[in-house]
């Protein structure tokens, strides 16, 4: 009986573990099915994305485009290091980055110190930190040349553990009455836990690096869909560390992932410096793996949750529910059995965290177009603008060459216009239509510089802005410069669509996972959690924050008002004044001596000062004389002032 029991156990034993075998090879299939279709509908724009990138490297694109000229493409990418240094100064220029307005609770300002400090944060030198501004400006650039930003948000922690062993009396014996007799010491001891590295973990997705829903609509975030799957090539051993992974040991660890799908796709762009092939390693190990975050269709069992792959069953049983996952696979090797399940565990972060930044929207499709491709229209125009005009006047300088086709030239030894050889068969005079040449060659010039600055008006001017005269070469986009009003606008986007969910996402893993001592350092005292998420609202902080020229431009602008107000005969005047030299000190960065300056203060030599301060020393109440006492001049003066004459009628 005891064999016929074991071997049942043993059969028993193998099925179950086959059966486990088989739904992590189904999810596995699920999540490399869900990456073949995601790539494969955004591949064209992969595709594209590739050229701008290598352009930004001064090189051309393999794509015969009219553009390719070094001289555009420099101009095309000067906006790209324009636009990113002035909105990574407004955006750091803000204190704190992300401002955090609410009623008056202190739980505010502590949210609003916490996001400033992490945002701010220089980690230690051997800390795997990278650094929040680094995070923005790589968010920026990809979001200008690709029209979307994905940064993955997740958390890091590194605790050290110390055992503190406290004696304590521990009764022994006991009276009738309750009192001890006797008590023996007893030692207790105690894990106490510090944070050593605790705040959140910014990562910058490469777009051949992630596939999200394709359902996702103009407007949305990848946060509304129903997954996304993001690959990356990671170290074996770092696998180990996490703690979090299962079914580590079927992983090869001399597996060659030298022709692996994720160095294949970047092997293009990587060859042009001889990195398309990276070198392999004796002591280290490195893993491709694929991280799906989203709803998976579930249903509980004694094990655990466990996938359900059949429609009629996802959608017509009772006990299937779907919930959000993080499903993780390791691909070793290319043999049948590479995929290999890693990780199938619920949420912990409870959302997708992943945040999209976006700078402009496509009316038809979620991703939006970058600020190179209509750059590259806009010099695409110019410059055939101007070969037009090159054209024109060679066209007036030199007559056009009639060549009879039949007959057999060296075209080299042959002088001629641009589209100006006419091959004919007959009679000259009864093939050709000659076209008049303009009176002179200037006629040209004028004619395309007229559509060159009309060309120019497309985007926002200096006038159009309001803001007067500056240098051409400080906005004027067809020198490759940005208008201060596109930045803003930029900033601003900036900002609703990557910076404010960031610190969203902040402050709520921060609450699941942030020990309590990592507060207690930034703050001083204990962080007060809201009663609901809604009582805090998020605001922007960068959109107020003036580039220096503009800081300059309006103290001048302040001190010119100041001497024109001094000389004026009004009693509010002095008022004024103060409104402006409070301006001039915010604007040099003194916010506390502004603060000094009271804003309700009057010259008390008129007779506005002098009222100002009898409704001060009243509490706002006008002096009455009921009683007929003899009044003092400024009572007089306040009376009299305050007196209305009110008509019968």
């Amino acid at each position: 009986m005891s064999t016929d029991y074991s071997e049942n156990k043993t059969d028993d034993s193998a099925k179950k573990k086959t059966s486990l075998l088989n739904w992590e090879e189904q999810m596995c299939k699920q999540i490399e099915d869900e990456w073949t279709k995601g790539q494969t509908y955004v591949s064209d724009l992969n595709d594209l994305f590739d050229d701008l990138y290598a352009m930004l490297r001064g090189e051309r694109p393999t794509k015969n485009y009219d553009w390719q000229s070094n001289v555009v493409i420099n101009k095309v990418f000067q906006v790209v290091w324009t636009s990113v240094p002035y909105i990574c100064q407004k955006i750091f220029g803000a204190t704190p980055v992300i401002g955090v307005k609410s009623y008056d609770k202190k739980g505010a300002w502590q949210r609003e110190e916490i996001l400033e400090f992490w945002n701010t944060m220089q980690a230690s030198p051997e800390a795997k930190h990278t650094p929040y501004f680094l995070i923005v400006v790589m968010l920026t650039l990809r979001a200008i040349l690709n029209g979307v930003g994905i940064m993955k948000k997740s958390w890091h922690q590194k605790l050290e553990s110390e055992e503190n062993t406290t004696q304590i009396a521990v009764p022994m014996e006991m009276d009738e009455e309750g009192n001890e007799t006797r008590v023996e010491p007893h030692e207790v001891t105690e894990n106490i836990t510090t944070p050593i590295e605790d705040w959140p973990e910014n990562t910058i997705i490469n777009n051949r690096d992630i596939v999200f829903d394709w359902m996702l609509k103009p407007g949305q975030s990848i946060r509304h869909g129903r997954f996304v799957t993001h690959r990356e090539m990671v170290d074996l051993a770092s696998l180990y560390d996490a703690g979090i992974y299962m079914n580590l040991d079927k992983i090869d660890p001399n597996a060659d992932t030298t022709s692996s799908e994720l160095r294949q796709d970047h092997s293009d762009l990587n060859s042009r410096d001889g990195q398309d092939t990276p070198p392999g390693s004796d002591i280290y190990a490195d893993v491709e793996i694929k991280e799906r975050v989203g709803n998976v269709p579930v249903k509980m069992t004694k094990d655990g949750y466990v996938p359900v792959f059949d429609k009629e069953e996802i959608y017509g049983a009772e006990d299937v529910e779907m919930v959000n996952m993080i499903v993780t696979e390791a691909i070793c090797g290319t043999g049948e059995k590479k995929y290999v399940l890693i990780r199938f565990e619920e949420n912990p972060y409870g959302c997708i965290n992943y945040v999209d930044t976006h700078l402009f929207f496509d009316p038809e499709r979620f991703q939006s177009m970058g600020l190179v491709e209509p750059m590259k229209d806009l010099q695409t125009c110019v410059n055939d603008n101007i070969n037009a005009m090159f054209d024109e006047i060679w066209q007036n300088l030199m007559p056009p060459v009639v060549v009879n086709k039949f007959a057999l030239w060296d075209w080299d030894t042959m002088q001629y216009a641009p589209q100006q050889r006419w091959l004919v068969g007959g009679e000259p005079s009864k093939s050709i239509y000659f076209k008049e040449p303009s009176n002179i060659t200037r006629d040209a010039w004028n004619k395309h510089s007229l559509l060159d600055s009309e060309i120019q008006l497309m985007t926002v001017t200096n006038s159009m802005q309001g803001m007067g005269r500056e240098k051409t070469a400080t906005t004027n986009v067809m020198n490759a410069q940005m208008t201060a009003g596109k930045l803003d606008f930029l900033v601003k986007m900036i900002e609703t669509t990557g910076l404010i969910p960031s610190s969203q996402m902040d402050v709520k893993f921060a609450k699941m996972f942030a020990h309590p001592k990592t507060f207690k350092s930034i703050l001083g005292e204990d962080f007060q959690f809201s009663d609901y998420e809604e009582v805090f609202k998020y605001i922007p902080a960068a959109s107020s924050v003036k580039g220096e020229n503009q800081k300059e431009t309006e103290i001048q602008q302040d001190i010119q008002m100041i001497g024109l107000l001094t000389n004026m005969q009004n009693p509010n005047a002095a008022k004024v004044v103060n409104m402006f030299l409070a301006n001039i000190l915010r604007n040099r960065n003194s916010p506390k001596a502004a603060a000094l300056l009271d804003e309700d203060f009057y010259e008390p030599q008129s007779d506005a000062g002098n009222m100002s301060m009898m409704q001060k020393m009243l509490g706002g109440q006008i002096p009455q004389n009921q009683e007929g006492l003899p009044m003092s001049g400024q009572e007089k003066s306040m009376r009299r002032l305050t007196y209305e004459p009110r008509s019968i009628y």
